[in-house]
């Protein structure tokens, strides 16, 4: 369904780009981007399907397993950051020759596009395993790091070390305030309430609180929904919200996340390969992007893998759900997009690198999403 959903936002952004000009019975329909449409209403609800993905992922997860598996996500995402950022570093340094350009196409390599593995686990109802835990909790672990080193990277004027104990404090917060004092008061008050559906309302109310806040605070609004889907999920409720929050998210907003990943990409301006970033001698300018784009994608899939794996079997697991959990850290799209977009408005990118460098980063963040759920089938099975 993923893969669909995103083939379908390709479909939806070219056809209706070439179409734009075209007179229809009198009528001509007017120029329209999706790729370009960040902030419209149509990638208003898209960011609000992510929100309820990770929502729901949290509220199928069980957080005893989550604690339980602490150690091992934080070893899963302390490989899953290292291997991938020193490979990138290296692959951009040696196609760019620049420090700089090699250090944020390390950084675009470190974060998980949890959304993409979230709902694959979702859909095979695998959310719940030993793996699909460890994959969630390594995923918010290394977007957290690439948060905080994105701030390093660009100097965005966040200090880095102001942005740390930021994330501590909230997550302090919220676990500790939130668990102890509110949420089991409110589900209760809620569930007496004689209004239809007024358990789910008060629950969404809750999910955009805490991923408002998240946000407020530079830390991801999918990390903040899915921390109140966790601490909501203990609750004794949780067991009557699911399926109406499933049908909300999978009737409405889920897809058209996955729809907007397709949308962004606009072939018809692809690639402006004026002042080219990556350069191979005795090659053409695209044949140097193709080529150095390849390398960059492998080393992100292998680095994942072999970094993820090797943090998720040092901490105890077996091989087989080692391989499983550096499968599922594979898919990159949004925070990679956030690197490249922030480094671009800070001026850290000059000339046409940060459209190179966002072609590029569509392009990993396209094959990871379509590669990430046919793996994970093959190694759950």
């Amino acid at each position: 369904m993923v893969i669909g959903e995103i083939c379908a936002g390709i479909l939806l952004q070219n056809v209706f780009f070439f179409l734009s000009g075209i007179t229809i019975l009198g009528s001509k329909l007017p120029p329209f981007d999706f790729s370009n449409a960040q902030g419209s209403d149509f990638f208003i609800f898209a960011e609000l399907g992510i929100i309820f993905l990770l929502f729901l992922s949290g509220l199928e997860t069980d957080a005893h397993k989550i604690k339980k598996a602490g150690k091992v996500s934080t070893f899963t995402a302390i490989g899953g950051v290292i291997a991938p950022f020193f490979l990138g570093f290296l692959t951009g340094y040696f196609f760019t020759g620049s420090f700089e350009l090699g250090v944020i196409i390390g950084t675009i390599l470190i974060a998980t596009s949890v959304g993409v593995t979230a709902r694959t686990l979702l859909d095979l109802h695998l959310i719940d395993s030993n793996s699909g835990v460890t994959i969630l909790g390594g995923a918010v672990l290394d977007d957290l790091i690439a948060i905080i080193l994105l701030a390093f990277v660009i100097s965005t004027g966040e200090n880095p070390f102001i942005l740390t104990i930021k994330t501590a404090l909230f997550f302090i917060f919220i676990i500790c305030f939130f668990i102890l004092k509110i949420v089991n008061k409110i589900m209760d008050v809620s569930e007496k309430i004689h209004i239809p559906k007024s358990l789910m309302s008060i629950a969404l109310a809750l999910c955009l609180i805490v991923s408002v806040l998240a946000n407020e605070l530079h830390i991801a609004a999918i990390t903040g929904a899915f921390l109140a889907g966790l601490l909501i999920g203990i609750t004794v409720q949780s067991s009557k919200l699911i399926e109406d929050i499933r049908t909300i998210g999978y009737g409405f907003f889920i897809p058209l996340f996955f729809v907007s990943i397709g949308a962004s990409i606009n072939f018809s301006e692809f690639l402006n390969l004026e002042d080219p970033v990556f350069a191979i001698s005795g090659f053409s300018s695209l044949a140097a992007f193709i080529i150095a784009t390849v390398m960059i994608i492998i080393v992100a899939v292998f680095g994942k893998i072999v970094g993820c794996g090797i943090g998720a079997r040092f901490a105890g697991m077996s091989r087989r759900e080692s391989l499983q959990v550096g499968v599922g850290m594979v898919p990159r799209m949004e925070v990679a997009l956030i690197v490249v977009t922030a480094a671009a408005s800070s001026g850290v990118l000059m000339g046409h690198a940060d459209d190179q460098l966002l072609a590029m980063t569509i392009l990993l963040g396209l094959v990871t999403t379509l590669l990430t759920p046919l793996l994970i089938k093959a190694t759950f099975k």
